[in-house]
């Protein structure tokens, strides 16, 4: 229901998880935001290519399009919310990007932002992995 820029190319897990967690967003958006969400801005599906980018280890849930990166929002009302810019300050911007990643932990199985290093300082990280992790 709600537009991804670029297009989405993933497993049915992380599909129809993202479709349940737009409903949640939805909630969110008119709670903190005052407006319908129209638009999510992600950075990456697909990514052959293992943890953190390492030359050894084990594969990212990215390399099998089993993760998403989500960078920002977009609203009817014509706001948009990024996650480099608004994440973690005192205003309804902040607190929807609290808010989404709280519902995203419901979720997904792994939800990985800005609080847990900074190679997520500008997304969310979420995935159906094997373990549960919410950081």
């Amino acid at each position: 229901p709600v537009a991804f820029t670029p297009r989405v190319t993933a497993t049915c897990a992380v599909t129809a998880a993202l479709y349940w967690y737009q409903g949640q967003l939805g909630e969110a958006a008119t709670e903190h935001m005052g407006t319908k969400l129209t638009g999510i801005t992600q950075l990456a599906t697909y990514a052959c290519r293992n943890v953190n980018n390492a030359k050894e280890g084990r594969l990212s849930q990215h390399a099998t399009t089993n993760a998403i990166n989500i960078a920002g929002f977009q609203f009817a009302n014509g706001k948009r919310v990024s996650m480099l810019r608004d994440f973690g300050k005192d205003t309804p911007e902040g607190r929807f990007l609290d808010a989404a990643q709280a519902q995203a932990c419901g979720v997904f199985n792994v939800v990985l932002g800005p609080r847990y290093n900074k190679q997520h300082a500008d997304h969310f990280h979420l995935d159906m992995g094997n373990f549960l992790m919410c950081r």
